[in-house]
């Protein structure tokens, strides 16, 4: 799971990326009430198994998590990656892929990299130059503008910037 947002009184907009539908956003009814079953499963950087029902866009039905990433700086920003740089209903086998292998290496302390997740996504770093000065030492991607920059071109501070490793 991605991330959530209010949507109403007592609902929320759930995030998912999944293996077969790639990026989905699913009303979760009533989530927000304290009976509410569903608040503990849905949960961002929870690995759950969903049920989703087609009615006016996706619902949540049911849900149990399997596995949880703790939350920590690295995490919380891959999740925010993946949100903001997909699009929904649009699957990818070999990026989910990506996704798994990378969570995993997060749970167990490892280091990762943007390197593969921006290959996926179509973004060759074999080809990418800073978009300032042509230079092919970039460090930086930016999601919003998606362009690569050298450490010398990078804003201060960096914001909206992912560190290239």
């Amino acid at each position: 799971m991605l991330d959530q947002e209010n949507s109403g009184e007592f609902d929320k907009l759930i995030f998912f990326y999944t293996e077969d539908l790639g990026k989905v956003v699913a009303k979760a009814k009533s989530i927000r009430k304290i009976t509410s079953k569903l608040a503990s499963q849905l949960e961002p950087l929870n690995f759950v198994r969903v049920r989703l029902v087609k009615k006016n866009g996706f619902q949540v039905v049911d849900a149990l998590a399997f596995d949880k990433i703790k939350a920590s700086q690295p995490a919380l920003e891959l999740v925010r990656f993946i949100k903001e740089m997909t699009f929904e209903l649009q699957p990818d086998r070999k990026f989910w892929l990506l996704i798994r292998k990378t969570f995993q290496n997060l749970k167990n302390n490892k280091k990762f990299s943007y390197k593969p997740l921006l290959k996926a996504l179509g973004f060759a770093l074999d080809f990418a130059r800073c978009s300032v000065c042509d230079s092919k030492f970039v460090v930086y991607f930016s999601k919003t503008e998606q362009v690569f920059l050298c450490r010398r071109c990078a804003p201060t501070p960096i914001k909206d910037f992912i560190e290239i490793n």
